[in-house]
């Protein structure tokens, strides 16, 4: 490189940092305006990381416990249903590999499961649909399957509040799915619908294990955390504590449950703990050719369908991903129940990874997303 190349480019990298510099203030100033400590639904800490290319925003702030330990960019927090954008890697990595179909029944690999019992599994109207779910289904939480944490939630949640050590298994789980009856309250016939369901993830879960012969556990770590080297996550009760340790809190209005709640029953629908930057590098495993050997598998996972909810909100849904719209721009991520969030923009190689650990924030944590992007 030639002198006056060499100039430029110093002076080129000196404006972009002095530029990001400044960005820094802007937003710890906007996640800062969101901390809340009083009131029904406080917002204790905030951890954002944002970047584009050599350009990174990785910050936290509040206090981890809710009382006196700063909040830190590398605390560790529960990501609940992103979990499922993993157990969708790991489903598509098995077909890509021969091991599976998603366009076949479940009954295929779990048809002499006594702890799904598929026969039984999707009643409506009296008739028995468990049969012909297909993979594919699950994954787009269009089986119409129940719910057992939002069709049984008193019933579920007053469980867990006599009894909080609990320990839960996937035989528990779809246990307690039978208990409450919840096979003869689906929703619709299979793919006729859309139903955000963590049984179709359980399900699927279960499928992972048959196949492979080992846990949900062990092919996380296998096909996921080692690969992309995420030596900040783990698949909390279900193998040791990885990492730091350093757990920030997780609120449900004032309550701290990150203590006092075994959350176990996440499972394969929610059950990894992970940091920001861990999840970047998890979206970057995914998009950037990392984690899938075809291109095909990343489009298949891609590819939305258009779903009404009952707001009348158009929602999009693939495979274990959701698709964002923020500032005009596509992104595809998931969501989590702790107030997790990623994101993934293609077009432009954007990538978002936050939490406000905190169920239901007092704001609106997509416009909030849109808020810090634009700031970025």
């Amino acid at each position: 490189m030639n002198k006056k190349r060499s100039v430029f480019w110093c002076f080129f990298l000196l404006i972009s940092s002095t530029i990001s510099a400044q960005n820094v203030e802007a937003l710890r100033t906007l996640m800062q305006s969101k901390l809340l400590s009083m009131g029904k639904n406080p917002v204790h800490s905030i951890q954002v990381y944002i970047s584009k290319g050599d350009t990174v925003f990785n910050e936290a702030v509040g206090f981890s416990d809710g009382k006196n330990i700063i909040a830190d960019k590398h605390n560790q927090y529960k990501i609940a249903s992103i979990t499922k954008t993993m157990t969708s890697v790991v489903i598509l990595q098995l077909q890509e590999e021969g091991k599976l179909n998603i366009e076949n029944p479940i009954s295929a690999y779990l048809q002499d499961s006594k702890i799904a019992r598929i026969n039984d599994l999707h009643y409506f109207n009296g008739l028995s649909y468990g049969n012909s779910i297909t993979l594919k289904q699950l994954l787009q939480h269009r089986s119409g399957l129940a719910d057992i944490f939002t069709d049984a939630s008193f019933r579920f949640y007053l469980n867990e509040y006599l009894n909080k050590k609990q320990e839960w298994n996937a035989e528990k789980l779809m246990h307690r799915y039978y208990k409450y009856g919840l096979n003869t309250k689906t929703h619709f016939p299979p793919d006729s619908g859309y139903y955000y369901s963590d049984v179709n993830y359980f399900l699927l879960g279960l499928i992972i294990e048959k196949i492979t012969g080992e846990t949900l556990a062990q092919q996380f770590r296998r096909r996921v955390f080692e690969p992309l080297q995420m030596s900040q996550t783990y698949f909390e009760y279900y193998e040791p504590v990885i990492g730091s340790g350093k757990l920030a809190h997780s609120f449900l209005g004032k309550r701290d449950i990150t203590k006092i709640l075994n959350t176990s029953y996440d499972w394969a629908g929610g059950g990894v703990v992970s940091t920001n930057a861990d999840l970047a590098i998890f979206l970057r495993g995914i998009f950037e050719g990392k984690l899938y050997k075809k291109d095909s598998t990343l489009s298949l996972m891609t590819t939305m369908l258009p779903h009404t909810l009952k707001s009348g909100r158009v929602s999009y849904y693939g495979l274990g991903l959701y698709q964002y719209t923020f500032n005009g721009e596509k992104y595809y991520g998931h969501g989590g129940f702790w107030g997790s969030i990623i994101a993934y923009n293609p077009s432009n190689k954007v990538i978002f990874c936050g939490t406000v650990n905190q169920v239901n924030p007092p704001f609106k944590t997509n416009q909030f997303v849109e808020s810090l992007l634009s700031t970025f």
